[in-house]
């Protein structure tokens, strides 16, 4: 899931930790976001251009080919999602303008965000005429399949049933209309099989013993579909420099049923000093998962709480991550599996943080804030809220509780991504609670975090709320407006956390959270999100303000493309 030594963090300086020479031109251009340019071009300017470099003198001539091959692994599986994220991608020349004008090129490159003609700022609407309905299965079931047919077809042919709920299948229609699930590795074999030749190449190349094993794992498993070998010594990589992640991890794409996972990938630069400062939160985890506020028969005190840190500069990324909004950090694996033995591990992409937090979040809070809460905005807060979401991913419930065959993202299907998502913020921002109590930060600093929480609400609402993250921050606002714990001034259309309120409230919104998943709930998931997932006339307001000046997110170009040339 994502985001999203012996010193507490909130005594780092992390400017230092998320140079602004990792993230060019982060700046906000304010006359391209209000320029009269045409529909396209005003879509495109809503993402800040930003270059992600790294220091090139880090790696020596094998590194350099390990990660020339990593990204070319990368691009294959970032083809791959294309499919997955609608078949019709395949054809997409005839959908695209083909003139030289601005508005034509605005709108190939809009595509190339988008993963489609769907803007996945709104939803299903799509900016290109002739693109139809977005399919809620995306790529991954047949266009006109629905639901309905989709379980009636396994309640008459149960033993279809594993292999159509499986992860790693894709479900056709048969010449005859009937259906059948035909895994990743045999739908996508010409990408997997070149991917997995340019991971070999890569291990040839590798020096350090755990990089080299991952990666000849990593190689098999895209032809088998059998990833828990490869998970586990993704977990036990160590003294590595490189830090790749690739494989199908997320079912956001999948709003049909949320059982089919996507490709995406990571290439990153570990930072081993920041990571290791960092990781003496991991020693709080037993205590957290023991406070989480559910009864204890739905804790899981016994299970691993290993998870590794790291930090890392990003230099390329693709696939289900790369599709409109950027990832800014991810907790991983998801196999249950691997995290009752291994535990999980959080991968901080610090100059992605960077380069939103100047760009996103700093702007959002001057003009949705009142003054003096906008004031107390930093990144310090900001980077540990969004660690602390990430080690959240890792407590709480994985099944339902006593039906251990039943995972929680299995039972709360297509609800499960946004219902995780605002669990792990909610979790994330009550832990800080219980750590300051603890003496690991104090109160001025955990008051900026309520305020950096409330700013960042907003933030991922811009996303649209029918991707996870926004629709998670959606019903949390909802739920902490109820509660009073944000409060409104209609005088100037300013909001603010009550800090004497919001403690109280974020423990509660939690617990709501994490019962919905230990006990399976998806009535009671959609229930609530019918009841906090409208955006209120008062939230729209700002919205509409920022729409006018600040971006929705960063649109990334990687240096590393350039670079590899000479390599």
């Amino acid at each position: 899931m994502r985001s999203i030594g012996g010193v507490p963090i909130a005594a780092l300086t992390l400017v230092a930790l998320l140079p602004l020479a990792c993230a060019d031109e982060v700046e906000p251009d304010a006359e391209a976001m209000s320029s009269d340019g045409g529909e396209m071009q005003a879509r495109l300017d809503q993402f800040a251009p930003v270059t992600l470099g790294f220091d090139e003198s880090l790696l020596d001539a094998d590194q350099r080919r390990v990660v020339k091959e990593l990204v070319e692994a990368s691009r294959h599986l970032d083809d791959i999602f294309r499919l997955q994220a609608w078949g019709g991608n395949a054809d997409a020349e005839a959908l695209l303008p083909t003139g030289d004008d601005s508005e034509s090129a605005a709108t190939r490159e809009y595509y190339r965000i988008m993963y489609g003609p769907w803007d996945r700022l709104t939803g299903e609407e799509p900016f290109i005429e002739g693109a139809g309905h977005k399919p809620h299965g995306a790529g991954f079931y047949p266009d006109d399949m629905t639901r309905e047919e989709f379980e009636e077809w396994i309640a008459a042919n149960p033993g279809d049933e594993e292999a159509f709920k499986s992860e790693t299948t894709l479900i056709q229609r048969t010449g005859d209309g009937g259906l059948v699930a035909v895994p990743y590795r045999e739908a996508y074999t010409g990408h997997l099989e070149a991917a997995s030749e340019n991971l070999l190449a890569a291990a040839e190349r590798a020096n350090n013993p755990s990089l080299k094993r991952f990666l000849e794992l990593r190689a098999g498993a895209l032809l088998s579909d059998d990833f828990y070998d490869s998970e586990v010594a993704w977990m036990r990589l160590s003294d590595n420099l490189i830090e790749p992640t690739l494989g199908p991890y997320e079912n956001y794409e999948d709003q049909l049923f949320g059982y089919k996972i996507s490709y995406e990938s990571f290439i990153g630069l570990k930072d081993p000093v920041e990571s290791e400062r960092l990781a003496s939160l991991v020693e709080n985890l037993p205590a957290l998962e023991a406070a989480l506020p559910i009864p204890d028969e739905h804790k899981y005190l016994d299970r691993s709480f290993e998870s590794p840190i790291s930090v890392v500069t990003l230099i390329y990324a693709g696939g289900e991550t790369a599709a409109g909004i950027q990832t800014i950090a991810f907790n991983l694996p998801n196999d249950p599996r691997v995290r009752e033995g291994e535990g999980s591990k959080k991968v901080m992409l610090r100059n992605v943080i960077d380069a939103k937090f100047e760009t996103n979040l700093k702007p959002i809070a001057e003009q949705v804030l009142v003054p003096e809460q906008s004031a107390k905005i930093s990144v310090d807060p900001y980077f540990t809220r969004v660690l602390m979401h990430e080690l959240a991913h890792g407590l709480g419930p994985d099944y339902v509780t006593g039906q251990p065959d039943l995972t929680t993202r299995q039972a709360l299907k297509d609800r499960y991504a946004a219902m995780e998502e605002a669990k792990a913020d909610a979790v994330g921002t009550n832990s800080l609670r219980i750590l300051t109590r603890s003496g690991v930060y104090d109160e001025a600093f955990l008051e900026e975090v309520y305020i950096d929480h409330v700013a960042d609400m907003f933030r991922c609402v811009r996303f649209g709320i029918t991707e996870a993250h926004g629709l998670g921050c959606l019903t949390q606002f909802n739920f902490l407006r109820d509660r009073g714990a944000i409060t409104y001034d209609e005088s100037t259309g300013l909001f603010a956390a009550d800090l004497e309120v919001i403690p109280v409230a974020i423990a509660e919104m939690a617990h709501v959270y994490l019962m919905m998943q230990a006990t399976g709930d998806y009535d009671g998931a959609g229930a609530f999100i019918e009841e906090y997932g409208t955006i209120s006339p008062e939230m729209q307001g700002a919205l509409d303000r920022l729409a006018e000046t600040v971006p929705v997110d960063i649109r990334p170009s990687y240096a590393v493309e350039e670079l590899m040339a000479d390599w």
